[in-house]
């Protein structure tokens, strides 16, 4: 199996845990991680996902999901020209915009089964659209909360 966290998720473990939103999430995140160490699942990192950590302003926070991405990610993902030609504008069309244009071709470029994210417009708009990759919520991955 191979996964494609993006942003929100390795910030999950860190954000405001006060929320059972964000704590549930949390968890499922830290489940699927340890659920692909076990079984020896990939899980792919990319440019966009340091990019986007590098703009983290808090040093202490960003330090931690630095950490949490170093020590997650087993392969890398790279941009194929051709998937994100045919990816992109169809994304941007359905509404996805900014850098979740770039992990969503990231990962499909990466041949990911699961691009996993909390960001509830991301997976509002990839639902509706005909990927070859599976955009889901860490609290709804398969066997996600086995662990």
């Amino acid at each position: 199996m191979e996964i494609y966290f993006d942003t929100c998720c390795y910030n999950r473990p860190y954000d405001d845990q006060m929320q059972s939103k964000v704590r549930m999430e949390s968890e499922a995140v830290k489940n699927i991680v340890k659920l692909a160490q076990w079984y020896g699942y990939t899980i792919f990192g990319s440019k966009t996902l340091e990019i986007e950590i590098g703009r983290i302003s808090d040093l202490r926070k960003y330090n931690d999901v630095l950490g949490f991405y170093r020590r997650t990610v087993t392969d890398r993902a790279y941009l194929k020209k051709n998937v994100f030609e045919q990816i992109a504008p169809m994304a941007l069309q359905a509404g996805i915009r900014g850098l979740d244009v770039f992990h969503l071709c990231f990962s499909v470029s990466a041949e990911a089964d699961y691009l996993v994210t909390a960001d509830d417009g991301f997976l509002k708009v990839a639902s509706r659209m005909n990927l070859p990759i599976e955009v889901i919520n860490p609290v709804h991955f398969p066997l996600g909360g086995v662990i």
